[in-house]
């Protein structure tokens, strides 16, 4: 993966590296642009520009040809952001060169930079490099071709329409996918019945919130839930009953946890909660809280108490090993007659559960 932190302000950098990473679709459109861009650079603007006497447009496209090279070099090293912008400065150097050339019928190619700045390129970063485009597009118009006044004023407004409608049409294009996506994604990280996060969306959670924790050097801590015999429930009441207990349960514990905690459906009748930036003793505070809800709350007839078990994840070791010291935990809370919360320490390599 790349290393930002060479660059000012890099972690700017990085959270826009991000995006790429939760949007798949983008890093794999960025990635078939890449692939494309050498190929037909050299076939559209090169070998006509040479056959045809162009030589400012052969230079353009020679220097475009080597920084797309030098985009998918990038993007190997993992730098997909940076990448973009080398592809978006590349395409825009052959735009500079239709106008430099003085190719007035190739203007239809300046639709490409702001299709593609959208669809590989964070909204805002990509209305910078329209911006950024269109403003070197007039500095060369100005610097090149000595128009009238009227006729610049009518091609420059002409153009920004252009320029505007394109851009919009690639906007809502790539909102468009971008929601759907998201709203993919949501749906397949959570568990259908509870719409608390499932296991896949869980290790998706865990390896963000280690990864901050390592480079910020914050707590993140582990609350294990079960329900207590909620066998005698489901055979009591029956398993509709059952799975409107687990429904309102994970509802109430929801609302009463923050909202950068996660809370996952781990399976049957038991629960995690994902707490950043708490040590296991500020989660057992937390955990004794939705003990004291849940043992008070009336689930529509049904009166159900939980045990917990808490654990602190190392960053440097494995999350398997968390998870298994909150599981000891809870064991002990059931073992010690349930309804209550322990946590997991380890001194001197051996583990000693409290409440």
């Amino acid at each position: 993966m790349c290393n930002w932190d060479f660059i000012p302000l890099s972690g700017r950098y990085e959270s826009r590296n991000r995006l790429y990473e939760r949007c798949p679709h983008r890093k794999r459109f960025l990635n078939t642009v890449l692939n494309l861009t050498p190929l037909l650079v050299p076939v559209i603007v090169i070998f006509p520009a040479y056959l045809f006497g162009k030589p400012l447009m052969f230079k353009f496209g020679v220097f475009s040809f080597f920084l797309s090279i030098l985009a998918k070099f990038i993007y190997s090293m993992g730098c997909y952001f940076l990448s973009a912008v080398t592809l978006i400065l590349s395409v825009s150097l052959l735009c500079f060169g239709i106008v430099v050339q003085g190719e007035h019928f190739l203007y239809m190619w300046f639709a490409v930079v702001p299709g593609l700045a959208f669809l590989i390129l964070p909204y805002a970063d990509a209305v910078g490099a329209i911006a950024a485009f269109l403003s070197g597009i007039f500095i060369l118009i100005l610097k090149y071709h000595h128009h009238p006044v009227s006729t610049l004023l009518y091609y420059t407004l002409n153009l920004i329409g252009f320029i505007s409608i394109i851009s919009l049409g690639a906007f809502i294009l790539i909102k468009i996918i971008d929601d759907t996506f998201e709203m993919l994604k949501e749906s397949s990280m959570k568990d259908s019945l509870t719409q608390a996060y499932n296991r896949r969306a869980f290790m998706e959670f865990i390896k963000e919130e280690i990864a901050r924790a390592k480079r910020y050097r914050f707590p993140i801590s582990l609350i294990m839930i079960d329900i207590d015999d909620f066998k005698k429930v489901n055979d009591t009441y029956g398993h509709a009953k059952g799975d409107e207990v687990l429904k309102k349960m994970a509802a109430l514990i929801m609302i009463n946890i923050r909202r950068c905690d996660k809370l996952v459906r781990w399976g049957g009748e038991e629960f995690v909660v994902i707490c950043p930036h708490l040590s296991k003793r500020e989660a057992y505070f937390v955990a004794e809280k939705l003990r004291k809800i849940i043992a008070s709350h009336d689930f529509n007839g049904v009166k159900v108490t939980a045990s917990f078990g808490v654990s602190e994840i190392d960053p440097s070791d494995s999350i398997d090993r968390a998870l298994k010291l909150a599981d000891k935990a809870l064991y002990e809370a059931k073992k010690s007659g349930k309804n209550s919360v322990k946590v997991y320490v380890e001194e001197e390599d051996s583990g000693l559960i409290f409440d």
